[in-house]
């Protein structure tokens, strides 16, 4: 009878450990979130009783630098996740193709992505200093003159799109390689015989194989790249005149700066919500281009 209880409910209790964890750092939060989204009033202010409403969604309409760190944030993940996914997979084709012996090779392009986000940016932070920095000590070597990379209204943005880059290409390029690895070899050797070019079976066997792999990769470097928060914490704290702000930043200061919780909830719950809706959204039409026509 004790056995037939526990065979019945041992899912249940296999399952109890991750629900709990689920519910302690994913629901839970999300409930305090829209708790907190919903008071109209900044956290240091106590001489008064918090008011319940939508006024910090209304906020959001008005609020022209949190509009700024939106086109900010909007710029930095299409320039920066574009550039990282065409980088990646032509990374991976060539070391798919020259590189396959060489796996220390491979080894030393992924490295980038094993650090830390804040050891990157205080890295390229000693590589931006005008003055001793490697970049503008090699542009003043080969005659040119020295840029203020992260201080620059003009060259801030860019910086931080590069040090993106070079972190998370190798993550397009670790996707891409383990997408190449399951390709089937018949398809190609098939394609030779018919004496198809090297364009021709990219076009007409990898690209269709490995499209569902980089609609994965490409999901989750948008949603990444949308958070971003720690290079432009490090290198430019926003600047110069707020050409840097991300969504993050502007959220982590309007709360532990200006101390306005209720507002800084309501940006997060909106920014959770658009993200959710446009992943989905992708990932249904993906599915979508991935079945075809139906007949």
């Amino acid at each position: 009878m004790i056995g037939q209880w526990v065979e019945v409910r041992l899912r249940y209790l296999l399952l109890a450990p991750t629900v709990l964890v689920l519910v302690v750092l994913t629901i839970f939060p999300t409930i305090y979130l829209v708790g907190n989204s919903i008071l109209e009033r900044p956290s240091t202010d106590s001489s008064s009783a918090p008011e319940i409403g939508l006024g910090n969604f209304v906020r959001l309409l008005g609020d022209d630098k949190l509009h700024n760190a939106v086109r900010n944030t909007l710029i930095l993940a299409v320039v920066a996740v574009s550039l990282e996914m065409l980088l990646g997979l032509a990374l991976a084709l060539l070391a798919d193709r020259y590189l396959q012996r060489m796996s220390i090779l491979k080894t030393i392009l992924l490295l980038p992505m094993m650090l830390p986000p804040i050891a990157v940016a205080i890295i390229w932070k000693l590589m931006y200093q005008p003055q001793f920095g490697v970049l503008n000590d090699l542009l003043r070597r080969l005659g040119g003159e020295g840029i203020l990379w992260t201080s620059g209204a003009d060259t801030a943005l860019a910086s931080i799109i590069l040090v993106d880059i070079w972190q998370w290409t190798p993550f397009v390029l670790l996707m891409c390689l383990a997408g190449l690895a399951g390709l089937p070899r018949e398809p190609y050797e098939a394609a030779e015989l018919d004496g198809a070019n090297a364009w021709q079976k990219f076009r007409d066997l990898t690209w269709p194989f490995l499209r569902p792999v980089l609609a994965i990769t490409l999901l989750l470097r948008v949603m990444d790249a949308i958070r971003l928060f720690d290079q432009v914490y490090v290198l430019t704290r926003g600047g110069p005149a707020g050409a840097t702000e991300t969504i993050s930043y502007y959220i982590y200061k309007v709360a532990f700066r200006f101390f306005d919780i209720g507002y800084a909830a309501a940006i997060s719950l909106v920014v959770l919500a658009v993200t959710i809706a446009a992943s989905t959204a992708f990932m249904r039409r993906m599915r979508v281009l991935d079945e075809g026509p139906r007949t």
